[in-house]
């Protein structure tokens, strides 16, 4: 193996941790981007234009803890929603990352949602990505199908 092979093999590794953490980050990103837009009191933020924020975008949309959005060329502009001059989402984190995967079944969902409802009143969602897609708690147990928690959202 050569000087060249050798680098071009290096290169390759660098660049698929690179796209392994590109995608965790974005969740960061968005995650973090929403809470502080939140408590700064901001009416829209900005993120990076992913198809993966985009699904994610379309369930918290759906599920009533945005206003909606808009997509530009390279940046979705999110307009987060109020109540009572208090920000809808109180808290939202990112419940796998990188290095550990939280994979679910519907059992297990079940009985995470029961636990959930006693401790927050019945309010909170967890956002998984399965494979019909990233949906909403509600719809994958709805569809009968497990996946990885990938946000936690109250």
């Amino acid at each position: 193996m050569n000087l060249m092979s050798y680098l071009t093999a290096l290169s390759r590794e660098k660049t698929k941790a690179k796209i392994i953490m590109a995608l965790y980050s974005t969740l960061s990103d968005l995650s973090t981007r929403i809470r502080n837009g939140q408590q700064s009191r901001k009416l829209e933020i900005l993120v990076k234009k992913t198809t993966k924020t985009t699904n994610i975008l379309n369930v918290l949309k759906k599920e009533g803890f945005i206003r909606g959005y808009t997509i530009n060329e390279k940046n979705i502009s999110i307009f987060l929603k109020y109540f009572t001059d208090k920000p809808v989402i109180t808290t939202i984190e990112p419940v796998s990352t990188y290095n550990t995967n939280k994979y679910t079944s519907v059992k297990n969902l079940i009985q995470l949602k029961e636990l959930t409802k006693k401790s927050n009143q019945g309010l909170g969602l967890f956002i998984l990505s399965t494979s019909k897609g990233i949906l909403s708690d509600y719809e994958s147990i709805e569809e009968n199908i497990g996946g990885q928690i990938i946000l936690r959202v109250l």
